[in-house]
């Protein structure tokens, strides 16, 4: 009984000290979901809700600033197009303040969009806090506007509606470290019409846009 008693407490002992070791080390890892930092580059790749496959690639400009190439697909629509990425402002206590925003391109599709080309930009605002575990949790809002290309530029025919409208966003997202290269990101972002859940008018079925994603450091 004695032998079984250390044995338990060997166990015990053993345990608390590996996930102690686990915690200091997610909180070691040096991948940023975000910013891939000066001269270093990123890939993500995402599902979720409206678009099914999402890939990017970034490049850090500096520590506060990056640009990723992506293609999207929500069938039967796909897109492409960029991703900016601006760090506000940052402390030494986990929080910092970040502007994001794709600008997507969706090419003529027959049965989408009366066949129009189209154009869509989310900015976004954002703020998150860093756990000392490493997981980093996130809370913002932001617009979204969506576009046919003829209506942008002016090359509606006489008598021709806008085609196209603008929603405002809100979201929680969490992230946290699979190793010192990945990180596990998720975000749900309701689409409102003001203080409402946006209606009929909104571009997707649901009014929802929802991110879930592995991104991996190359440096």
């Amino acid at each position: 009984m004695k032998n079984n008693n250390r044995t338990l407490i060997l166990i015990g002992f053993i345990t608390l000290n590996s996930c102690s070791l686990f915690a200091q080390g997610l909180s070691s890892f040096r991948h940023d979901h975000l910013f891939p930092g000066n001269g270093n580059s990123m890939v993500t790749i995402a599902t979720g809700i409206p678009y099914v496959a999402t890939a990017v690639y970034a490049y850090g400009f500096s520590d506060r600033f990056s640009m990723g190439l992506l293609v999207a697909s929500a069938p039967p629509a796909f897109a492409f197009g960029v991703r900016l990425r601006w760090l506000i402002s940052q402390n030494d206590n986990g929080f910092r303040l970040y502007f994001r925003t794709p600008i997507l391109y969706y090419p003529p599709h027959p049965t989408l969009f009366c066949g129009e080309p189209w154009m869509l930009a989310w900015p976004v605002v954002s703020a998150e806090w860093t756990l000392s575990s490493g997981t980093r949790l996130s809370l913002g809002g932001g617009v979204v506007g969506a576009a046919c290309v003829h209506s942008l530029m002016g090359h509606s025919k006489e008598g021709e509606k806008f085609m196209g409208g603008i929603w405002n966003t809100v979201h929680v997202g969490i992230a946290f470290p699979v190793n010192n290269r990945m990180m596990f990101q998720a975000e749900a972002s309701a689409v409102m019409s003001g203080v409402k859940i946006a209606g009929p008018d909104w571009i997707a079925k649901f009014p929802a846009i929802i991110v879930l994603g592995l991104s991996y450091s190359l440096f």
